[in-house]
């Protein structure tokens, strides 16, 4: 019974997702997409739409008038007046309306006829679609397999797991939740595009903001893949070597406890992964505006001479700016990313890059994308807003003081019941700390050795160009270690470092080899060697230089550079670059192949390649593991909440239990914690003003964001990570879990620095745990008809409590 109802939740929000993100913009904006191709009717709903909701829920929120009626005339409203604007209806279908109206035809024959004409649409649309795009069939049908793939893999957890896999997630919920009682920023002013999405999906569907929480990363991930495979079929020669990455990177095991973290990081509804797509539209609309030539008209100046003015505007111009607003609008870190990697590619253009069409359209292109998405939050600092606390928190990080400001963040958000962001399991700061320490040490042996020299000598010691040289070699040396060290060693050990390092030493020598080639043959004129030839693997360079730049972000404290960046939020950006380097000889092979074999033959291989890999890591022991969650509740307690939600009517009752229960019951009925309720229990006179009183007792405490790997199936991933988690995970049904006692309820809480103390703590939980077991005890034996067992497993008791809400039952009990 869960899993259905569970499934039919992801099924509500997979279809309003995709109403939502592609079915409204492809309807308003119609004429601008008539004719364009896929790649940009995609990449236009995915960014325009991000950016549209953003815009339109902050602006209403400014203003102060976001409330659903609004948000839903304006977008029902834009959309059917965007798909009725220039349709005629045919007196038939005049006729066939007055008469549904009338009651003289049934309104299912109405909606039978009317579901006939959208089927004959949607199978002529078919036929277009297969006629156009019949022999990349099989290319689109590895890259849907793969990514159904993937959707399974991230979704997997919620099924097994059905509360939030992150504490940061139950802060969102609550700036979400401040966007439903009209107040944008509600925590102070931090990019909120992923928030905004979540509650439009909310208001214009109806679905439970839980529920999208639960499911949209696992469903929104499709996007990421997507947004890869584009890239990629930008950057490389043979089409399918995209769909080689994205295999790879879901099914090649994870060796380093970031990595873990990073790719968990994937099933959690939070801003940064939301948006992680944006970075790679950023850099594919780049190349390809680069790559493009500039449009121009011709205009008669006053003497009536005709001049051809350059526009440097186009829908290249446009996406790069849309994808660039995104990466603002959800997450800084996302736009930082986006610049490193927009950097690497540029670094290879200069001269395109500078000429001045295209330097004046980035730079227009780069201001009206940080215009579009900084607008709305620079009006509410205008208006008195403050940043919110995350935003000090990053700018510490970056200047490497960062523990001091994520401790008071975290205890800002431990009032709401939740952790911060991933504070285990990263083992980089000792490594990193280590490497300074060392690369200090050797760096000041020969400045000590010179002032010896000079104090020997009684003269300034004189720096021979030998000498220069070999501190330049050392300091080369030493950073270079440190790289390695605290960069590839770390996160793929000592076997899997050298495999990368020889796949981009390799990837670099089958460029230059290419390109030493292609001057060879350049003087047999009669190859006819065309300049799309000459520049197929020109891509090569850019991605081996991005993945080397992406490991120096992630090892920079240990080289003594600004850490602009968390680590572990670099891991998956940096796995797909390092794939992308290793699969670089096979993109090469496959295009030598198409000089001798048909197209057909090499689709045939290819996604023969594609099933070949998902065999090989399982055969060869190297398949991927199932991945973890911040495990914080057990699964009764979701379903008991969620029974009584449809069960009784709203603010009809109220939940007492920890502070998980609250953001699946806010804007449905009352939540009272424990601590909150145990303390006004000792009162003299302590009521709770609703009819029905449920009360969830843990009769096994479980330790509280304990890190839970989840278990499943072998051909989907295997259990494996556990062994290589710091001490402490559970894994599959075994869950780290105390038990109630008359001993425990005598006891006195601990360690209370911050409220969240209180669940987290495992000896506090059991603690208020076996005390409200023992309220429940006294209080069923005076009231017997009134408190009745609504729920009971193994793990979990649900008492309920019905009262009289015009006489309200006296809570204390003495």
């Amino acid at each position: 019974m869960a899993e259905g109802y569970w499934f039919f939740e992801y099924a509500k929000v997979l279809a309003a997702y995709v109403l939502l993100m592609f079915v409204w913009p492809s309807v308003v904006f119609r004429g601008y997409l008539r004719g364009k191709g896929k790649t940009v009717r995609f990449c236009f709903c995915v960014t325009v739409q991000v950016l549209l909701v953003n815009t339109v829920v902050l602006g209403l929120g400014l203003l102060h008038i976001l409330n659903p009626f609004t948000v839903c005339a304006l977008f029902y409203g834009v959309f059917l007046f965007s798909l009725l604007r220039g349709k005629r209806v045919s007196a038939a279908n005049r006729k066939r309306f007055r008469r549904l109206l009338r009651g003289t035809e049934g309104m299912k024959w109405f909606l039978f006829q009317a579901g006939g004409r959208i089927r004959g649409a949607i199978r002529r649309k078919w036929a277009d679609f297969w006629q156009a795009n019949r022999n990349h069939m099989p290319e689109y049908a590895a890259l849907a397999a793969v990514i159904l793939f993937g959707m399974l893999y991230f979704s997997y957890g919620v099924f097994r797991n059905y509360s939030y896999g992150s504490g940061d997630m139950y802060v969102h919920h609550q700036w979400i939740q401040g966007l439903i009682e009209g107040q944008i920023f509600y925590d102070g002013i931090y990019p909120e595009a992923m928030h905004c999405f979540v509650y439009s999906l909310h208001t214009l569907f109806g679905i439970r903001v839980y529920s999208i929480m639960l499911f949209l990363a696992g469903i929104h991930v499709a996007v990421l893949f997507a947004a890869v495979y584009l890239l990629l079929k930008e950057v490389f020669h043979w089409r399918y070597t995209g769909i080689f990455v994205l295999t790879l990177f879901l099914t090649v095991e994870l060796l380093c406890v970031n990595e873990i973290a990073g790719m968990s990081r994937l099933q959690w509804t939070i801003p940064q992964e939301f948006g992680m797509y944006s970075q790679f539209l950023c850099v594919l609309f780049l190349l390809r505006y680069l790559k493009g030539e500039l449009p121009g008209i011709e205009k008669e100046n006053r003497k009536g001479e005709k001049k051809r003015v350059i526009l440097v505007w186009n829908e290249n111009l446009l996406l790069f700016m849309t994808s660039l607003g995104v990466s603002l609008a959800v997450h800084f870190y996302i736009t930082i990313m986006a610049f490193f990697l927009c950097a690497s590619f540029a670094l290879f253009s200069p001269r395109r890059i500078f000429s001045t069409g295209y330097f004046r359209g980035l730079v227009l292109a780069v201001l009206c994308g940080f215009f579009i998405a900084a607008a709305p939050m620079g009006l509410a600092f205008a208006s008195g807003m403050p940043f919110q606390g995350s935003i000090g928190w990053a700018l510490n990080v970056i200047r490497g003081t960062d523990g001091q400001e994520e401790a008071e963040i975290t205890e800002g958000q431990a009032e709401s019941g939740t952790q911060g962001d991933m504070g285990e399991g990263q083992p980089q700061g000792s490594a990193a700390e280590s490497g300074r320490s060392e690369n200090t040490e050797e760096g000041q042996a020969p400045a000590a050795s010179a002032a010896n020299g000079a104090e020997s000598t009684g003269e300034a010691p004189v720096k021979r160009p030998t000498e220069l040289v070999s501190r330049g070699q050392r300091f080369l040396e030493e950073k270079l270690t440190a790289l390695y060290e605290n960069g590839y060693r770390q996160l793929y050990l000592e076997r899997g470092a050298a495999c990368i390092i020889g796949f981009t030493l390799l990837g670099a020598a089958l460029w230059i080899g290419f390109r030493l080639v292609l001057f060879g043959l350049g003087f047999v004129r009669r190859l006819g060697i065309t300049g799309e030839q000459k520049s197929c693997f020109n891509g090569y360079p850019p991605l081996l230089f991005a993945s080397v730049l992406f490991m120096v972000l992630y090892a920079a404290p240990s080289l003594g550079l600004p850490e602009l960046l968390e680590s572990v939020r670099l891991c998956t950006t940096e796995q797909l670059l390092i794939l992308c380097v290793a699969v670089m000889p096979f993109d090469m092979l496959f295009s030598l192949l198409s000089l001798f074999l048909g197209k057909r033959v090499l689709h045939v291989l290819s996604v023969a390649c594609v099933g070949g890999i998902y065999a090989m890591t399982v055969e060869l022991g190297i398949f991927h593991g199932y991945l973890y969650c911040e495990l914080t509740r057990y699964n009764s307690a979701v379903m008991v909440t969620n029974e009584i939600i449809a069960g009784f009517p709203e603010n009809s009752y109220t939940v007492v239990s920890t502070t998980d229960e609250l953001y699946q019951v806010t804007e449905y009925g009352r939540h009272e914690e424990i601590l909150s309720f145990l303390d006004g229990v000792e009162r003299s006179v302590y009521t709770l003003p609703t009819k029905y009183i449920f009360v969830y007792v843990e009769k096994t405490p479980i330790e509280r964001s304990q890190n839970h790997f989840f278990a499943g199936p072998d051909w989907l991933a295997q259990e494996k990570y556990p062994e290589r988690w710091p001490p402490g995970c559970s894994e599959g049904e075994d869950i780290h879990a105390s038990e109630i006692s008359p001993e425990a309820a005598e006891g006195v809480l601990s360690g209370m620095e911050k409220l969240s103390d209180a669940y987290s703590d495992l000896d506090n939980r059991t603690l208020l745990q076996s005390k409200l077991y023992e309220w429940c005890a006294t209080f069923g034996e005076l009231y017997e008809k009134e408190m009745n067992i609504y729920y009971e497993d193994d793990n979990l008791i649900c008492y309920m409590i019905t009262q009289n809400p015009n006489s309200l039952f006296h809570l204390e009990v003495q």
